[in-house]
């Protein structure tokens, strides 16, 4: 065997240990946690629909099975083209994490959302996505709704009086013009000169109550 051939043979011989030793080594550092392939978890519980108030509060509970880095909630109002993000901040040692949106108070408009986690590894998650986002629905105060409501309601019709008055008006007037129409005859069926043929012209005016 040619000296080269030898060389060639230890060669690939020492090669062939040193990728074995690395592979055992790599493997042993990954079982033992130390490289963080595992993402965070998400949970988070979609609310019912909720009133419009001057700010709206988002939970979820993130953990991670090494060290988080940041959660952060993402944010748009209906019909907004853009999200904004806000850091959620962690309530005490707990694995709650909470945001505060200010709105405001006299709009319904819904919030689209999506809350991402991220651990030191840069491993990411994320509950809900930016193309297909989580909705809270805001619907209008009651006070502001009892105030449109209101507002359409027909008005009251005030009390017909006038008609009233005017009627008693009348009924006065024909008692009054029968009463002189007697007293002018006098129960005589002679006729006179006011009132030829038994009929007397009289002219009453009623006034506007």
């Amino acid at each position: 065997m040619s000296l080269i051939a030898k060389l060639l043979r230890v060669g690939f011989v020492c090669w062939f240990a040193l990728a074995q030793t690395l592979l055992g080594v790599s493997a042993a550092y990954a079982q033992s946690g130390a490289i963080d392939v595992e993402p965070p978890l998400i949970e988070h519980d979609v609310v019912s629909a909720v009133e419009a108030d001057i700010r709206q509060s988002f939970f979820a509970s993130v953990v991670d099975d090494n060290q988080l880095d940041s959660v952060s909630l993402y944010y748009r109002f209906e019909n907004d083209p853009a999200y904004s993000s806000v850091l959620m901040n962690r309530v005490s040692y707990s694995s709650t994490y909470i945001a505060h949106i200010p709105t405001d108070a006299s709009s319904d408009r819904n919030i689209e959302y999506y809350i991402q986690a991220r651990d030191k590894a840069g491993n990411r998650t994320v509950r809900g996505y930016a193309f297909n986002p989580l909705v809270r629905e805001i619907r209008a105060p009651e006070s502001a709704a009892s105030s449109t409501v209101a507002d359409n309601a027909p008005a009251a019709k005030e009390p017909i009086t006038i008609k009233r008055k005017t009627a008693v008006y009348v009924v006065l007037g024909v008692l009054a013009l029968g009463f002189l129409a007697s007293s002018a005859t006098g129960g005589d069926s002679t006729p006179t000169e006011a009132c030829p043929n038994d009929r007397c012209t009289i002219s009453v005016i009623v006034g506007q109550p």
